[in-house]
C-alpha cells in the first residue's frame, strides 16, 4: 500500500463544524504544503477507502470517560465522527482539504459538533494540558511531533495509537512508509514516562490497505 509523505510546511485553513453555516480563512498555503495535501487528496478519493472506526480506538474509549479528545491527521473524519457521537468534544486537523471536506459533511449529515482544521502538525497549535484523549492512528509524523503529544494531553489523559509493524513489510514488500512502521516494544520505548495501559503486537485487519499483517497499538496515559 501506497502512504504519502508528510511534512513540515503549513497550511492555514481552519474550518469549525457546527449545524450552523461554515465561516472559513483564505488560506495561505506553500507549494509544499499544497503538494502535501493534494498527496492525501487521492487517497480520500478513493471509493473503497475505509470510513468505519479504528476498532481499537472504540476499545479503548468504551469505558472513558468523554473530554476533550484530538485526532491527530484525521483524513476523512472517520474517528473524529466516532468520538463526538460518543459525546466528545472533538478537534481534528489534516492537510488534505477533500477529507477535511468530507469530515464536515459527514459532521453535517449526523447532526454533530466537530472543529476540522485544514492544517499540517507544524502548524496546528497543540497547546499545554489541553487533552484529555489523543487519537494518532496511522499517522507518518509520531516520532517527530511525541514533544507535542505528550506536552498537549492534560495530567491523567491518554493516547491511543495504531501503526504497523516492522515486519509488515514482509507481506506486502515493499510496505508501509517508514513513518507509520515501528520495530518490537517501540512504542514502549517512546512513552516509556507514560503508564502503559494496554499494548498489542498483533496480526490484524490494518485500517490502511485492509490487509492482515503484523500491527502495533499502545493505550498510554500521562502521568499525574
Amino acid at each position: 500500500m501506497r502512504q504519502p509523505r508528510r511534512s513540515a510546511p503549513a497550511l492555514l485553513l481552519a474550518l469549525a463544524i457546527t449545524a450552523a453555516p461554515i465561516a472559513a480563512q483564505q488560506p495561505t498555503v506553500t507549494p509544499d504544503g499544497e503538494a502535501l495535501g493534494r498527496s492525501w487528496d487521492a487517497a480520500y478519493v478513493n471509493p473503497d477507502f475505509n470510513l468505519e472506526p479504528n476498532a481499537f480506538l472504540v476499545a479503548v474509549t468504551k469505558d472513558r470517560t468523554p473530554g476533550e479528545a484530538l485526532d491527530v491527521g484525521m483524513g476523512q473524519g472517520r474517528n473524529a465522527i466516532f468520538l463526538a457521537s460518543q459525546g466528545w468534544n472533538v478537534t481534528g486537523f489534516d492537510a488534505s482539504q477533500v477529507g477535511v471536506t468530507q469530515a464536515m459533511e459527514q459532521a453535517r449529515k449526523s447532526g454533530l459538533k466537530l472543529t476540522a482544521l485544514r492544517q499540517t502538525a507544524a502548524a496546528f497549535d497543540w497547546g499545554t494540558n489541553r487533552w484529555d484523549l489523543i487519537a494518532v492512528m496511522y499517522f507518518p509524523g509520531l516520532r517527530a511531533y511525541l514533544p507535542q503529544i505528550a506536552r498537549s494531553l492534560k495530567p491523567g489523559g491518554v493516547v491511543a495509537i495504531e501503526a504497523y509493524h516492522a515486519d509488515a513489510a514482509l507481506d506486502r514488500p515493499p510496505g508501509p512508509g517508514p513513518g507509520v512502521r515501528f520495530e518490537s516494544n517501540e512504542l514502549l520505548t517512546l512513552f516509556a514516562s507514560f503508564r502503559i495501559l494496554r499494548y498489542e503486537d498483533v496480526r490484524a485487519r490494518a485500517d490502511w490497505g485492509m490487509y492482515t499483517t503484523r500491527m502495533v497499538r499502545l493505550l498510554a496515559q500521562k502521568r499525574d
